[in-house]
Order: C-alpha cells, then structure tokens, then sequence
C-alpha cells in the first residue's frame, strides 16, 4: 500500500469518528446552549400569580403557596398542584433566538427525576414571565394555555422584590 492510500484510509476513519460522535451528542443537550444574559433575566425568587393545569384553573391556596427560585442554573420549584415537596433541577438549554423562548431542564428530584424536560416561554416585562410545559413529556406545547386532556401545564411567575 502507499503512503497516500494508507492517508486516505486514516483521513476517512477520523472523519467518520468525528461525525458518529457528533450524531450520537445531538440527542442531549450541549452543556452550553444557556443564552447567558437571558439567564441572568430569570434570577433570583418568583411566586406564582396565575396557572393552568389540563384546561383548568389551578386552586388559588396552591397558586399562593407556590415559588420558584433560580441560582445560576440551579431551579427550585414548589408547587402543591405537582408535587408535594420542593424539586430541585438544573437548567441544561436556555434558547431566546426561538420565539417563543425554549427551556431545557433535568429535574434532580420530584416527578420525572433524571429525565429532560421542555417549555416554552415568555416575558412580559422584566418582573413577569409565563411558561408552559408538558410534565408527561409526550410534547411540547406550541403556544401556552392548556385543554382538557392535554396534560399541558402553564404558571405565569412575578418577581419578589426585596
């Protein structure tokens, strides 16, 4: 064999290594598709004002009761109307370029530990933003508000000021 066959032959193998391992990365989420500066907009402590849950009005004991926090990428989430005690997770994708906005997050405890979870969302203002997310993960929501049967959950959050 020749020198330029056996390069070839190399060229060829990295090249297709190359392109496996990019195929097989495209299922998860890259460890930095958090759009920094809109992170930065989710920080610090919300309590709920508004929510939907399978085309109906969540209780307003639970509304009142529920808040969310962000630290960075770590979330904290209690909300009676999903789960009992507070679930911890981390924020993996954070996309602004998508109108509207697309969340990734994997919850470290409560219903669907371990597994990527998906939302959309949107500001309304700097101190208001709505969500929207499918907690069986079956689908994501293309806009927010629920129906019966969907499974689909929508929170609107307010900043709590200090």
């Amino acid at each position: 064999m020749n020198a330029q066959r056996i390069i070839s032959i190399v060229m060829a193998a990295v090249f297709s290594l190359m392109f496996s391992s990019y195929n097989l990365s495209a299922a998860e989420p890259a460890k930095d598709t958090i759009d920094r500066a809109e992170l930065q907009k989710f920080q610090g402590t919300w309590m709920m004002v508004a929510a939907e849950m399978d085309g109906k009005k969540v209780h307003d004991k639970h509304v009142k009761k529920s808040r969310i926090s962000f630290t960075g990428t770590t979330v904290e989430l209690l909300t009676p109307h999903q789960h009992k005690e507070k679930i911890k997770s981390t924020m993996v994708r954070l996309d602004a370029t998508k109108k509207p906005g697309e969340i990734q997050w994997v919850r470290d405890t409560g219903p669907n530990a371990g597994k990527i979870m998906t939302a959309i969302y949107e500001f309304e203002g700097p101190d208001q933003y709505k969500v929207s997310f499918d907690p069986t993960m079956k689908e994501m929501p293309k806009q927010f508000g629920t129906k019966a049967g969907s499974g689909h959950i929508w929170h609107t959050w307010k900043r709590v000021k200090h």
